[in-house]
């Protein structure tokens, strides 16, 4: 190759070196004769350049030589090598030279960058990549490898390479067995081979930074495939885990722009730069930081061991995670705490039986009076029956469980939050004694996903869904598996009508506990919306077998609302009259189960049916009730109807999400 070079480029570059090789091309270093300069030649691989054709990737590199930023190293010159007796011809084009290291050889080198350095690195590849888009020209392929560090400048290259093989329609050229991008930093839109846009290179470059804060990419495993998979199965661990030093804002923007769905990362380059830059970013004072520098290895290590378990096991806690010293107790608390989390008639009674027996061992286990709390409080807002207690009785056994809590324990974060759901059914038309309750458990411990939780439904209720769709990824990027965080990432998005990602969280929620009743009638209603009826009819069947009593009728109704939008109108009648027998023994109408029925009706053109079962929910200013009301999908065919409207509070509309 070098003799190539030399025999077609020697008039204008005298050829030094070869500086290295990567995945497309062979780097060679030159002086350019004509004006002095040394400059960095890349030589497309012989094998790629076949596959691509010259003709293309030529075009290619002369759009991108267009490109002028600082943060990117201009194309100064291009041209093609022609074959010689047994080798094709290839393409090549030149660069400005510049003296420093890729960013890839600084990770290597350190591992983590200071949080401060990292951030201003991806603010000036966010400027490069943002130029680019402007001009309708995507990288691909954003990684470390191909950001320079020099001068303290940074710079990002091979613009146009990747777009080059993308445009062959291949995106796998088996023949060289090398991926467009590199598997680690793709979007998991590239990853699956589907159409991809500006908000791709965002993914990437977030997964970049993310690597620079917390020494590894957000995803790994042992092949592209694994590593696919993976992407799609999970959000990204959360980083303050791994880097407690990392403010929750950086590291929510960050997770924000590794959403799995581009359309809820930022909506460009340039906005998800303008979040890093936000003073809530601010890092530690110099007297801070040293101190935490004077800290040993041995307990910086300690710290990390434990956030890592912690993570690891986080899931739907009541209290601190310390065990109670009677094992009798912590075996009551595990089994109630597993009939909770099931959310139904059956699990609600054993947490009941369980918490009791573990107070009634000592009353001042303060994590058994907070699970009674959010067992009572659910009974309530489910309409589950236990024997001898109706729902008054059983919100005031929440309020005295909850008042129990607080008074053994007013610092610990869980009963904070048992405040908050018990105060969410004391007074549903009135959210500020819930929020309050949640700040406070956040403040007493920023990891709680319940408390996440709880602050997100009153904020979706009383300000707007994406307020609360905000807490809610927090839940789920500081508790992965939080199902029930999971859950409502689904009914948010299915709320703003964005069914594209309620499928991808619905996906994720199944795979983390496909037993959890709520999320498969939450599937239900998206796979409708997204026109896969058989999808529909499994998820509501699959809720139905899950559920008992009150939960199995919330399944019907879910059926035969796929029934109405399939046309399937006999059915759906049908299914509606089982409806009614089960339900007329019913001393109440729940919320849900008046919302859900309603949406049938709705389907079939029913106005009336729809607007009865409505009306037999005797709080119609239940906020929870009116966020139905503004943003459940299906009822949006009622906006029309005088007596839908007046059912909001005044100044809402439906919509309004």
């Amino acid at each position: 190759m070098r003799d190539r070079l030399e025999a077609e480029l020697s008039e204008h570059y005298a050829i030094e070196r070869e500086l290295g090789q990567g995945g497309m091309a062979t780097v060679w270093l030159a002086t350019d004769r004509r004006y002095d300069r040394r400059v960095a030649i890349k030589v497309l691989h012989e094998e790629l350049a076949g596959a691509i054709g010259v003709d293309r990737f030529v075009r290619e590199i002369r759009l991108t030589a267009r490109l002028q930023h600082p943060s990117i190293l201009p194309v100064l010159d291009s041209g093609v090598l022609p074959p010689t007796a047994g080798d094709p011809a290839v393409p090549w084009y030149a660069m400005a030279y510049v003296e420093g290291e890729s960013l890839r050889a600084r990770l290597a080198r350190e591992t983590q960058l200071p949080i401060d350095e990292a951030v201003r690195i991806a603010i000036e590849v966010a400027g490069a990549l943002h130029a680019a888009h402007q001009q309708g020209i995507v990288h691909r392929d954003v990684k470390p490898e191909n950001v320079l560090l020099a001068d303290g400048r940074v710079y990002v290259v091979d613009f146009g390479i990747a777009r080059a093989l993308s445009s062959t329609g291949d995106e796998r050229l088996t023949a060289s067995g090398l991926a467009i991008g590199t598997p680690v930093y793709m979007s998991p839109e590239q990853g699956t081979a589907a159409p991809v846009d500006a908000r791709s290179d965002q993914y990437s470059l977030a997964a970049m930074l993310y690597e620079m804060l917390v020494g590894e990419p957000p995803v790994t495993g042992p092949n592209t495939q694994a590593i696919v998979a993976r992407r799609l199965a999970a959000p990204a661990r959360p980083i303050r885990i791994v880097r407690p030093t990392v403010s929750e804002a950086l590291e929510s923007a960050v997770l924000r722009g590794l959403e799995r769905v581009p359309a809820d990362r930022f909506p460009d380059v340039a906005a998800f730069a303008a979040a890093l830059r936000t003073p809530t970013f601010a890092m530690r004072t110099d007297a801070v930081a040293r101190s935490h520098r004077s800290r040993t290895m041995l307990a910086s290590a300690a710290v990390v061991a434990v956030a890592l378990v912690a993570w690891a096991t986080a899931s739907h806690r009541f209290g601190p995670a310390a065990r109670p010293g009677d094992p009798q107790i912590a075996a009551l608390f595990r089994r109630g705490k597993r009939g909770y989390d099931s959310r139904t008639p059956a699990g609600a009674m054993e947490a009941v039986r369980s918490f009791n027996a573990a107070v009634a061992l000592d009353s001042t286990y303060a994590r058994g009076w907070v699970g009674l709390a959010k067992t009572y409080v659910r009974v309530v807002e489910r309409q589950f029956s236990l024997p001898g207690i109706d729902a008054d009785s059983a919100l005031q056994l929440g309020q005295a469980a909850v008042d129990r809590a607080l008074e053994l324990d007013s610092t610990d974060a869980e009963a904070w939050v048992a405040r908050a759901a018990v105060m969410r059914k004391v007074d549903p038309t009135d959210d500020g004694p819930s929020i309050r309750a949640a700040r406070k458990a956040i403040a007493l411990d920023s990891t709680d996903a319940d408390a996440r939780h709880y602050l997100a439904l009153d904020l979706a209720e009383s300000r707007s869904v994406e307020d609360g769709l905000d807490e809610w990824r927090r839940s789920v990027r500081q508790s992965p598996r939080y199902i029930q965080g999971l859950t409502f990432m689904v009914l948010a998005h299915t709320w703003r009508k964005q069914y594209d990602s309620a499928q991808v969280w619905a996906d994720s929620a199944v795979a983390v506990d496909p037993s959890y009743l709520l999320i498969r009638n939450a599937a239900g209603y998206v796979a409708v919306e997204r026109g896969d009826m058989a999808r529909a009819i499994a998820s509501f069947a699959a809720a139905g077998r899950l559920g008992t009593d009150v939960e199995r009728v919330l399944a019907y109704a879910g059926r035969a609302y796929v029934e109405a939008r399939s046309g399937d109108t006999l059915r759906a009648r049908a299914t509606q009259r089982l409806i009614d027998s089960l339900t007329a023994s019913y001393p109440t109408t729940s919320l849900h189960l008046a919302v859900d029925v309603s949406k049938s009706y709705a389907a079939l053109g029913d106005v009336d049916g729809a607007l009865a079962w409505l009306g037999k929910y005797s709080v119609p200013r239940d906020l929870h009730f009116q966020l139905h009301l503004r943003c459940d999908p299906p009822l949006a065919v009622l906006a029309r109807d005088p007596r839908y409207r007046a059912m909001l509070l005044p100044g809402t509309r439906v919509g309004a999400c």
